[in-house]
């Protein structure tokens, strides 16, 4: 079976097509014939030397990225209960794990639901990993109807999928954008305010005013992120881990989060996006290929990326 892989940490040169012998499932895991994947900012980190020189282990090379799995199951281990081969799922593996950049690849079943029918796979493909981040965020900052909610980025990744889920759960939503072109698809996604900040000082429009904050970007848009929170408000950032000493200093809670299999978050996501309540912004789509995944994590990289970047390994559907 084809694969794209990764034999050493560094540029995204070094995913390389390698042919592997089809994979059998273990007692408790499907082996799933791939229909689409998604790039995702933790796929992009097994490439990042800055990982290995700040002493994390590397991944064991070759080694097959894709924490997003969507596909077909072909078989099943003997102790699965809730598949079996036919079934449509998708799913988001462990980023030690991976392997959805390939033909096949398998997933322990408890990392997976069932994909509607009103869902196709390319949606499945990118809602894993960028959506359960956006749920469980929103949910660790306790989301409430009456709150004021900035989403960093609303056009990204994470950032669409917070803006919408914050707008059903009721929440007045503010989100910033890299660009005057941004503006229209956030106010498209449901948000209440979106500002510029290229060209705008969040802080100078908000002042003190936000319940809640998600952020999506790390760096100086997570630490200018304590400035707009009113006292005992709450931050959930998904790039990287908050200052707990500017937390402290302000008078309020903030976290880092990283997404976590939940297939009953994941069959919500499915649902709301088959009743067409929530829309997976999708930023380009790219073939399982070199030449595709070169691309595409170039692409993603560039921090320019509109939404979350599809790969397609099986087209029909």
């Amino acid at each position: 079976m084809k694969a794209i892989a990764i034999h050493m940490p560094g540029p995204h040169g070094n995913l390389t097509e390698i042919d592997l012998r089809q994979p059998a499932p273990g007692e408790h895991e499907v082996l799933i014939e791939m229909y689409a994947t998604s790039v995702n900012p933790t796929d992009c980190s097994i490439l990042d030397e800055a990982r290995i020189a700040s002493g994390e282990p590397p991944a064991a090379c070759p080694f097959i990225p894709g924490v997003v799995v969507a596909g077909i199951i072909a078989d099943t281990g003997a102790g699965v209960s809730r598949f079996k081969p036919g079934d449509e799922v998708f799913g988001l593996e462990p980023a030690s794990e991976s392997g959805g950049y390939a033909e096949y690849t398998l997933a322990k079943e408890h990392e997976l639901a069932l994909k509607p029918p009103g869902v196709s796979f390319a949606a499945a493909g990118v809602l894993p990993a960028a959506g359960l981040a956006a749920w469980q965020a929103l949910a660790a900052a306790k989301v409430a109807s009456r709150d004021r909610v900035l989403v960093q980025n609303g056009t990204g990744g994470t950032g669409s999928f917070a803006v919408q889920l914050a707008k059903l759960r009721g929440a007045t939503v503010i989100t910033t954008v890299s660009g005057d072109e941004e503006l229209d698809v956030a106010w498209g996604l449901g948000a209440d305010q979106a500002i510029n900040s290229s060209e705008q000082d969040c802080a100078a429009i908000l002042g003190q005013s936000i319940d809640v904050v998600i952020d999506t970007v790390g760096g100086r848009v997570l630490s200018r992120s304590f400035a707009v929170l009113a006292p005992g408000g709450r931050l959930i950032s998904t790039a990287e881990q908050p200052d707990p000493a500017l937390a402290a200093q302000q008078g309020v809670t903030a976290a880092y989060l990283t997404p976590a299999a939940d297939p009953y978050q994941l069959s919500e996501l499915a649902r709301l996006t088959a009743g067409r309540k929530l829309q997976p912004l999708i930023g380009g789509v790219f073939p399982l290929s070199e030449e595709g995944l070169r691309t595409a994590h170039a692409l993603s990289a560039s921090g320019k990326t509109r939404g979350v970047i599809a790969i397609t390994i099986i087209d029909k559907r």
